[in-house]
């Protein structure tokens, strides 16, 4: 059903879909004339997707057979996985992002301009699934404009390697990881719910939004099981 203007399959519809092959689930997500009719004219190009499967950007890729490689994201864009897909984008300020299967996450705004060191921003808006995202030259410039928004919570971003879920019920779980571009710099990030303000500055440390109306948990160690099954959630290395 169309939703603000905007084609939305369901995760249903997606599992049909995906007997029938990757060309069935991609064609479904750009041909549905409400979809198609929604995205107006391409916006700005913000970055490049490294690799996708079984995922889609609305408005401004085609449809492939299999395997998407070297296409461009733009502003705005909604980045869209089926049950088996993935994506990974490198954005122009050499941050990144994976998502995982079943994944929602619109790119709301990036604004990369090295000689304007206030200008710089980054955010976006996390509907569902799992991510990873590794900051780059804009969280360097401007650390408190990135920021990465879900149903329930903010996270901010201070030159950082995060991994997170957002599960059906817009709950969701936080963890900071190693930054492998940091050289021994710090890294930290705050998570805002509920009026509440945690920061975590520990690689392997995270904090939870367990739903509407909750505040963040106080940031915790996490089992190396845990972050592993994430990190398999979040559909790759960000930094390969």
């Amino acid at each position: 059903m169309p939703q603000n203007g905007i084609y939305i399959l369901k995760n249903s519809d997606f599992r049909v879909l995906a007997r029938l092959g990757p060309i069935a689930v991609l064609a479904a997500v750009f041909f549905a004339p409400e979809f198609a009719a929604a995205g107006g004219q391409p916006g700005l190009k913000i970055g490049t997707v490294i690799v996708a499967e079984q995922a889609a950007a609305s408005p401004t890729m085609a449809p492939t057979v299999d395997v998407m490689r070297n296409k461009p994201v733009r502003q705005k864009d909604r980045l869209i996985t089926g049950p088996f897909g993935h994506m990974h984008i490198r954005f122009v300020d050499d941050s990144e992002i994976s998502i995982g299967a079943e994944a929602d996450i619109t790119l709301d705004n990036l604004v990369f301009s090295p000689g304007e060191k206030m200008a710089n921003q980054f955010s976006a808006s996390i509907v569902g699934g799992a991510f990873r995202y590794l900051s780059g030259k804009i969280a360097k410039l401007n650390g408190p404009q990135v920021t990465l928004r879900t149903p329930l919570a903010t996270i901010g971003i201070r030159g950082t390697h995060i991994l997170a879920i957002v599960d059906e019920n817009f709950a969701g779980c936080i963890v900071l990881l190693e930054d492998p571009r940091a050289k021994g710099k710090p890294s930290a990030m705050t998570v805002t719910a509920n009026g509440k303000t945690v920061v975590v500055d520990r690689p392997g440390w995270g904090t939870e939004v367990a739903g509407a109306g909750m505040a963040p948990t106080a940031p915790r160690t996490w089992s190396k099981q845990r972050i592993a099954e994430m990190l398999k959630m979040s559909g790759g290395d960000p930094d390969q």
